[in-house]
């Protein structure tokens, strides 16, 4: 039986901002609201993804850092429901979002991507490779796992359950925000976060602009999931990143229009 995250707004968000820091890393799930689960991945940066258990299947956001990862991960659904993962998106380009694919490969999912997000990976996953591992040396070497289908940068999954958002560049080039109607949730992913988070390969001038595209579509949802940090937020989350690009503006002295787009 689901409990609804309705019911208990608070206690969620509290206990997923004090929770105490993991002795060793791991991966957990959390219930959200009705299908909505919320992974929480310890290892390396912390990052947070998203599981959505449909009648048929489950569809996970993100494929979670490493092949490792995935298959902790996988082992957290198998607690919750026999239903098996049939469909894994791929928010963006980077580590923490398609590291593990080639697990989810593996077991036989869909691993979901768009155009802009495959090409990207082509493109950088070696180099991201080297760059990660000048941080966390134990982050293994692989080669990229393709995606297994690329989708358009908007479109439906779970029967429409699932909605995806392309509204422009922001913490990378091929960002996608993921809305899910029926809970009135919205996975801002690494676009949306309480800390600025590492703008190696945003596009600084466009980020604000995007954000206000989200805002000018109104939808209607309660909570953001954020990719990193402190998992669940109110919709306040985008004033307040918009407010951290503004002072890093200030900061800096330099103007979002002037600024280098992302590699």
């Amino acid at each position: 039986m689901h409990v609804s995250f309705a019911m208990f707004p608070l206690l969620l968000v509290t206990s997923c901002a004090t929770a105490p820091v993991d002795a060793e890393p791991t991966v957990r799930l959390t219930h959200l609201r009705g299908p909505l689960w919320v992974a929480e991945d310890t290892f390396f940066a912390p990052e947070n993804s998203m599981v959505y258990v449909g009648e048929q299947g489950v569809t996970l956001i993100g494929a979670t850092w490493t092949p490792h990862t995935a298959q902790l991960l996988h082992e957290r659904i198998r607690e919750i429901t026999p239903l098996p993962v049939r469909q894994v998106l791929l928010t963006n380009y980077h580590h923490d979002r398609a590291g593990g694919t080639a697990y989810w490969l593996s077991i036989g999912a869909d691993v979901l991507a768009t155009q802009r997000t495959a090409r990207l990976l082509e493109l950088h996953w070696d180099r991201l490779i080297r760059d990660i591992r000048t941080t966390f040396p134990d982050y293994p070497v692989m080669p990229l796992a393709r995606p297994s289908q690329t989708i358009a940068e908007d479109t439906s999954l779970q029967d429409g359950a699932i909605r995806t958002l392309y509204l422009g560049p922001s913490h990378t080039e091929d960002g996608l925000l993921v809305y899910f109607p029926g809970q009135r949730v919205l996975y801002g992913g690494c676009i949306l976060k309480e800390q600025l988070g590492n703008l190696d390969s945003a596009n600084v001038q466009e980020y604000p602009r995007t954000l206000r595209r989200l805002v000018a579509l109104g939808l209607p949802f309660e909570c953001i999931v954020s990719g990193h940090w402190t998992p669940v937020h109110g919709p306040e989350l985008i004033d307040t990143y918009l407010r951290l690009l503004a002072d890093r503006e200030t900061a800096t002295g330099v103007q979002s229009g002037t600024s280098t787009p992302a590699r």
